[in-house]
């Protein structure tokens, strides 16, 4: 709230100068424009149904071949630590 009220007292006398006020809409166009640039953009990958339920088999399958010794598993801890 300081800040805020900091840059509107430092704004206020630029409102009287029409060339300083433009100067300083178009500093904070720049840092909008550059804000905006600077976002990363998410892009949400859908999964068919069919590549969901694909995905939940082989899981299935991966997990019964644990529970029958067939596949060995690590420890959590053990592969974070090697990373």
């Amino acid at each position: 709230m300081k800040l805020r009220a900091e840059l509107f007292q430092n704004i206020n006398p630029l409102l009287d100068d029409e060339s300083l006020l433009r100067e300083a809409l178009d500093f904070i166009k720049s840092l909008v424009s550059r804000k905006k640039e600077a976002a990363p953009t998410v892009s949400v990958q859908h999964d068919s149904d069919e590549e969901i339920e694909a995905g939940l088999r082989q899981a299935f399958k991966e997990l019964k071949s644990v529970k029958e010794g067939k596949l060995q598993t690590r420890d959590f801890f053990e592969v974070v630590n090697e990373l």
